[in-house]
């Protein structure tokens, strides 16, 4: 009889044994097919996320264009021959009948405007207007089938959003870069009327003018500039600029800047303790000019100007940029500190031909 049993819990331990193992075996097996599972799933993503990238650049190369600039200089200061000179650059369509925005830079000494279509075709641009102090110039050329970029609204564009930027860098043209908005409320350089996204997509010579754009296609900004003195730090100018000012060129020949009608006070620390201030943050008025909006809205000389629709206000470039991305027309309210007290006014922007 203890053979038996003995037998029998032999078997028994031999059935529990294998079925142990079969049990790991089976969990192994299922184990790798799902390691196997989820790489195939993240290559497959990764392929298609490759795809669609690929879709998207390609979709958007149909708007941008490269520009050829034909000037001319002298060849000595007391010569009169001149000789000859080409800057390179980039466009972007921006409307179906032919306007195509642009660097001022690239185009300011031109005599002659070239500009490369992705089809291969190239045409004569007219240059129709620009502004300099935002660096945007509008072409416009005679073609039929044009395909524009549509436009982000550019105050909505986010601190390291991916984006990437077409152009025409050193001559070669459709060159594609990518990287991310490194920053906004750039201050690229204190004469420019407006202020700049920071990105760290690639940008070279020849860039200028390009497009950079998010990643649904849409123009978030016009590449203008790149710090020669630092790696990867280039410039783009908002979106919304561009808009304002190839409407206002459209529309009206001309860019007509919007005013607020006010002279620059330079607000010191000696003239801030003169005013009771606690520090120098904040755009000073001397003085308003007769009929202006600021003197219509009460601003008078001495005022601070601390807030203008609700955005901080720093400094007197601040308060510049500002005013100069306000749509003509609109109402705003600004933040002023008089007499050591914050008082709110309500101004209505008009155009600058109405002085």
């Amino acid at each position: 009889m203890r053979e038996g049993v003995s037998s029998q819990n032999l078997f028994k331990m031999k059935s529990i044994y294998k079925f142990i193992i079969y049990s790991l075996l089976a969990i192994f097996w299922a184990w790798v097919f799902m390691l196997s599972w989820q790489r195939h799933g993240r290559v497959s993503s990764l392929v298609d996320q490759d795809d669609e990238f690929v879709r998207l650049v390609h979709s958007v190369l149909p708007s941008v264009v490269s520009i050829d600039a034909t000037g001319t200089r002298p060849l000595h200061a007391r010569r009169y021959n001149e000789k000859p000179t080409t800057q390179n650059g980039a466009g972007v369509i921006v409307s179906a009948d032919g306007y195509i925005a642009t660097n001022y830079h690239v185009v300011k000494d031109a005599a002659r405007i070239h500009v490369s279509l992705n089809n291969a075709l190239i045409v004569v641009a007219q240059h129709v207007g620009s502004d300099p102090a935002s660096d945007i110039a509008i072409l416009k050329i005679d073609v039929e089938g044009l395909q524009p970029i549509p436009f982000a609204d550019s105050e909505l564009v986010r601190v390291a959003q991916r984006v990437f930027a077409v152009g025409n860098p050193l001559g070669l043209q459709e060159t594609v870069t990518q990287g991310i908005i490194s920053a906004k409320d750039r201050r690229a350089t204190s004469e420019a009327a407006n202020e700049f996204f920071q990105t760290d997509a690639a940008i070279n010579p020849g860039n200028s003018g390009g497009p950079l754009v998010d990643m649904r296609g849409r123009l978030v900004g016009i590449t203008s500039l790149v710090r020669v003195d630092g790696k990867g730090i280039a410039f783009a100018i908002p979106s919304n600029t561009v808009m304002r000012i190839f409407q206002s060129i459209r529309d009206h020949g001309q860019f007509i800047r919007p005013w607020l009608g006010v002279v620059r006070g330079e607000l010191s620390p000696y003239r801030a303790r003169q005013l009771g201030l606690p520090n120098t943050r904040g755009a000073l008025i001397a003085e308003t000019y007769p009929n202006s909006p600021a003197l219509q809205a009460g601003l008078q000389g001495n005022d601070v100007v601390v807030s203008y629709n609700g955005k901080p206000i720093v400094d007197w470039v601040s308060l510049r940029n500002r005013i100069a991305e306000t749509p003509i027309g609109d109402t705003i309210s600004l933040v002023v500190i008089r007499d050591r007290e914050k008082q709110t006014l309500e101004v209505t922007i008009t155009a600058e031909t109405e002085r």
